[in-house]
């Protein structure tokens, strides 16, 4: 095999289709590293082939890059949250013992408590997607190599949702791609061990969010919010419980979030995270909630 003006011997060689749109350039065997003598250093997207030197460009595979298509405005809004989350695990304790009484009141009435969907029907919210094309069907290929443990992952995932009744079995003509993946993994620095993060189910709407129109409801900025509260003492937050699946989708916009898993179809009855406008219809709605928003 020719690289550059470096040409490399490979004892075996296995020739089959591969197509483009699964984003693979190469395939390269233990054989082959073994063959050339030498060795290979990847940083990002540069190979780095070394007996002579020689360096290549690749492009991100589709599914990594998938994984990675959250809108900007949506990785703002997880910002938010990590700012706005702190809380002090001691004081909070003690709030809860002082405030005991209160806080089952509030739960015999139903404002606080572990289910998202109770006030549905009360808040009037609702996630409608404004589709640029309507006869435009999304047709994602679903993952192809999925081994047990993974099979198994998206079946906890799916099955959870389903109990609480935020998604159901979908007849949709879309598909989109499911991936799993662990946020905010880290490594501990005392035994260099990989420390995963949570494990979180993500779905690819880059297809459909180019196919929406954009809510230009904004965000918050960051430095917005710290220059409002940042001399004060006493912070109170007020914290949804799956705050995403207390908004509804509208009808309409419910076969457009379909998406495969290795056992089945499924569609959203709640707003999904991954979708373009969810953070801004969040905002609108919490803005509603605290009289932020003027309205006539």
């Amino acid at each position: 095999m020719a690289i550059e003006e470096n040409r490399f011997r490979i004892p075996f060689t296995y020739a089959f289709p591969m197509e483009q749109r699964d984003g693979i350039q190469m395939l390269i065997g233990c054989n082959f590293i073994r063959a050339m003598q030498g060795g290979l250093r990847i940083e990002g997207q540069m190979v780095t082939f070394y007996k002579n030197v020689t360096t290549i460009a690749t492009k991100v595979d589709a599914e990594v890059a998938a994984s990675a298509a959250i809108e900007e405005s949506e990785l703002e809004y997880f910002e938010i949250q990590r700012i706005t989350a702190y809380s002090c695990g001691e004081e909070s304790q003690k709030f809860k013992e002082k405030f005991r009484p209160l806080l089952e009141r509030l739960k015999e009435q139903g404002y606080i408590g572990e289910n998202p969907l109770q006030h549905w029907e009360k808040n009037r919210v609702k996630c409608k997607l404004d589709i640029i094309n309507p006869d435009i069907t999304i047709q994602d290929k679903p993952l192809k190599h999925v081994t047990p443990a993974m099979k198994e992952q998206f079946d906890k995932h799916v099955q959870a949702l389903l109990k609480i009744g935020v998604i159901r079995s979908s007849k949709s003509r879309h598909r989109t791609m499911t991936m799993m993946v662990n946020s905010g993994t880290s490594i501990d620095p005392k035994t260099s061990a990989e420390i995963k993060g949570k494990e979180r189910m993500i779905f690819n709407y880059r297809t459909l969010n180019d196919n929406t129109h954009k809510d230009q409801y904004s965000l918050p900025g960051i430095n917005t919010i710290l220059k409002k509260v940042g001399n004060s003492r006493i912070y109170s937050k007020f914290d949804l419980k799956s705050g995403f699946h207390q908004v509804a989708m509208d009808p309409e916009s419910v076969e457009w979030t379909a998406f495969v898993v290795p056992n089945g179809l499924y569609e959203w009855l709640v707003m999904s995270f991954g979708l373009k406008n969810a953070p801004a219809i969040f905002q609108r709605k919490m803005d509603d909630c605290s009289g932020e928003r003027k309205t006539s």
